[in-house]
């Protein structure tokens, strides 16, 4: 199914009926990734995914996708729906996109979980890294994806997981050069969610990956475990939904229960 918003297509997937929870993929991916978590989900609930700005079918908007443009979008495909309370679900860029659109509609959130995310804004560091990655990707565009898409999974991984792996960096080579840098670039800008996160009065969680060199694990449980709901660290890295499927899917299900 899918909208228009802003003279863009967004696409989304509607399945199971219950109480609905919107799934958002991160970078590189789309509502595909859930596919793992989905037959789980449709049980009980009505699960609601959307391919977020300039990934998978949805279009995009310009080349700079702010985390507030993404939060537009989700909140037009709520309205279509009418939809009133939801659950958050963001995996990675997801998570920054559900926490965005939290803080814009309070109202309509009754639970966000981040998966191998954070509400901290990139470090000096990281968005320098963010800006080199945008200049390649003119030039060097499935160069850039495949390294580093490659680099979020350990040796054992690439190996155990080599199908799977295969196919997720397919769908990540499917997203356009401008869907890239728009994507890249707002998460660049995106604003530092620390106090938010901790005070926020919906349900909040975090599952974590104990080898995840983008989310650094221990950090966030010193700074974020007494404040919120659930939190986990599980094996693993950045790629949860691929390289510990089965106890991503048991922890979700924990946070939902």
């Amino acid at each position: 199914m899918e909208i228009t918003h802003k003279g863009s297509r967004i696409f989304y997937t509607d399945q199971g009926a219950g109480d609905p929870i919107l799934l958002l993929h991160g970078f590189l991916e789309n509502s595909t990734m859930w596919g793992g978590l989905l037959p789980f989900l449709i049980k009980k609930y009505r699960v609601i995914c959307v391919d977020l700005l300039g990934h998978g079918k949805t279009d995009c908007l310009g080349y700079i996708h702010t985390m507030q443009d993404f939060s537009e979008a989700l909140h037009a495909v709520i309205h279509e729906l009418h939809l009133h309370k939801i659950t958050l679900i963001g995996h990675s860029m997801g998570g920054y996109v559900g926490i965005a659109f939290a803080k814009a509609y309070p109202e309509k959130v009754n639970a966000l979980c981040l998966l191998n995310s954070t509400p901290e804004a990139d470090q000096e560091e990281r968005k320098q890294l963010r800006l080199r990655a945008n200049q390649m990707a003119k030039t060097q565009f499935e160069q850039l994806v495949r390294m580093s898409f490659i680099n979020l999974f350990d040796p054992a991984s690439k190996e155990t997981y080599h199908d799977e792996i295969t196919a997720a960096l397919h769908h990540a080579l499917q997203t356009t050069i401008q869907g890239y840098i728009a994507s890249n670039e707002g998460m660049r800008l995106r604003e530092d969610a620390t106090n938010f996160w901790k005070n926020a009065s919906f349900k909040r969680g975090m599952i974590l990956g104990e080898n995840d060199w983008i989310i650094d694990a221990k950090r966030q449980e010193e700074k974020f475990n007494s404040y919120i709901a659930y939190f986990s660290i599980i094996k693993g890295g950045h790629m949860s939904h691929i390289s510990n499927k089965e106890t991503m899917i048991e922890h979700i299900l924990n946070f939902l229960s």
